[in-house]
C-alpha cells in the first residue's frame, strides 16, 4: 500500500533536486480572460511577465511557458469540440474507426472478430482507434481555429476574436522559436502528441486495475478507475523529460514509443493506496533535466479544467463496452 500523497511530492521534490523549477500558468490564463490584449503584449512573449524566469532567463524556457499558456488557453475549445463531436451509436457508445495503420486488419465494429482476437491484438485496436478518433477530432479544432483566424484577417478591420488571436500568437512563436523547430513542431502535432499520452495513461490505468484487484467485476473495476484519476493527475503537473524517464523505468512505456501496447504485467507505476485507490508509485521517478533547462509548466491539457477527465471518460467507457475488464481479469 502507499499513502495517496507520496507520488505528488516525491515528484515535486524530484524536480527540485534536477534542478527544475515549477511555473504555473494559471494567472496568465486569468490575465488573458480579464485582458485578451494581453495577447498580443511583449510580456506574454518573454513567458508571462510575472513568472520567477526573470533572475535567469531562458529563451527556450520562455517559449515553453508562452506556447503552453496558448494551448492551455485553446484547449477549452478542444475540449468542447471533442465532447460534442465524438461519434456516438444508438446506444450512447463511442463509435470507433478503423486503425489505419494497424497491423491487425480488425474493424473495432466487428464485434465478433474482436471478441475472437487475442487479449493483445483486442488492446491493441482499441489503443489504436481511440487515438485514430480523436486525431482526427483534433484535426477539426484546429481547422476551424485556423478559418476563424482567416476569416479575420480578411475582414481587414483589424479585428480579431481572442481564439483567432491566441492561434496567430501560438502559431507565430513556434515558428519563431528555435526550441520548437528543432523538433519539428507545430500546434497540431504538439496537441496530438499529448493527446496519444493522455490516452496511453488512461488505457493503462484501465489495464491496470485487474492487476491490482483480481476477481472484481467490470463494473467495479470501472468504479475504481474513475475514482482514481485524481491519484493520476500528478503525472501532468511534469516536466516533459521527467515524464518520459517515469513511463519508461515504470513500464508503462513500450519500446517502441508506441501508445498501442497492452500495459505489462511487471509494470511498476500503479499501486494501491490506504484507501483501496489505483496511485503512482515514487519509487520509478527519475531526475532529469536537459541542460541550460530550470523551468517547467506541466502538461497545458493540466490547466484546462475537466479535459483529462473527458479523456479517461472516453477511454472507460469503450472498455467496459468491449468487455475489457473481462478479458484482463482472465489473463
Amino acid at each position: 500500500m502507499s499513502r495517496s500523497n507520496d507520488f505528488a511530492s516525491s515528484f515535486i521534490k524530484a524536480h527540485a533536486d534536477a534542478g527544475l523549477e515549477r511555473v504555473s500558468i494559471a494567472h496568465i490564463l486569468q490575465t488573458i480572460q480579464k485582458e485578451p490584449a494581453f495577447l498580443f503584449s511583449e510580456e506574454l512573449r518573454r513567458g508571462g511577465g510575472q513568472c520567477p524566469m526573470h533572475a535567469a532567463p531562458n529563451a527556450d524556457d520562455a517559449d515553453k511557458v508562452t506556447v503552453n499558456t496558448l494551448l492551455a488557453y485553446l484547449f477549452e475549445r478542444l475540449r468542447d469540440h471533442v465532447a460534442s463531436k465524438l461519434p456516438l451509436d444508438e446506444r450512447g457508445q463511442v463509435m470507433l474507426p478503423i486503425p489505419p495503420r494497424s497491423p491487425h486488419g480488425i474493424n473495432p465494429a466487428d464485434r465478433a472478430a474482436m471478441a475472437a482476437a487475442p487479449l493483445d491484438v483486442m488492446a491493441s485496436v482499441l489503443r489504436d482507434a481511440t487515438c485514430h478518433l480523436l486525431d482526427g477530432l483534433i484535426t477539426g479544432w484546429a481547422a476551424d481555429l485556423l478559418t476563424e483566424e482567416e476569416h479575420y484577417r480578411a475582414q481587414g478591420t483589424g479585428e480579431i476574436s481572442a481564439a483567432a488571436a491566441a492561434t496567430f500568437i501560438l502559431r507565430t512563436t513556434l515558428e519563431d522559436s528555435p526550441l520548437y523547430q528543432r523538433a519539428g513542431y507545430d500546434m497540431l502535432s504538439i496537441t496530438k502528441t499529448g493527446s496519444h499520452t493522455a490516452i496511453h495513461i488512461c488505457w493503462a490505468m484501465v489495464e491496470a486495475a485487474p492487476l491490482l484487484l483480481p476477481d472484481k467485476d467490470a463494473t467495479a473495476y470501472d468504479d475504481l478507475v474513475r475514482r482514481s484519476l485524481k491519484q493520476v493527475v500528478p503525472l501532468s503537473m511534469a516536466s516533459l523529460g521527467m515524464l518520459v524517464h517515469y513511463m519508461e523505468a515504470s513500464g508503462i512505456e513500450p519500446h517502441d514509443g508506441l501508445a498501442i501496447h497492452l500495459l505489462p504485467k511487471d509494470q511498476t507505476a500503479f499501486v494501491l493506496d490506504e484507501a483501496g485507490l489505483i496511485c503512482l508509485n515514487p519509487e520509478p521517478i527519475t531526475r532529469f533535466a536537459k541542460p541550460e533547462e530550470r523551468h517547467y509548466t506541466g502538461c497545458p491539457a493540466f490547466y484546462t479544467p475537466g479535459f483529462i477527465k473527458l479523456y479517461l471518460d472516453i477511454v472507460a467507457s469503450i472498455a467496459m463496452d468491449y468487455g475489457v475488464y473481462d478479458r484482463l481479469r482472465d489473463r
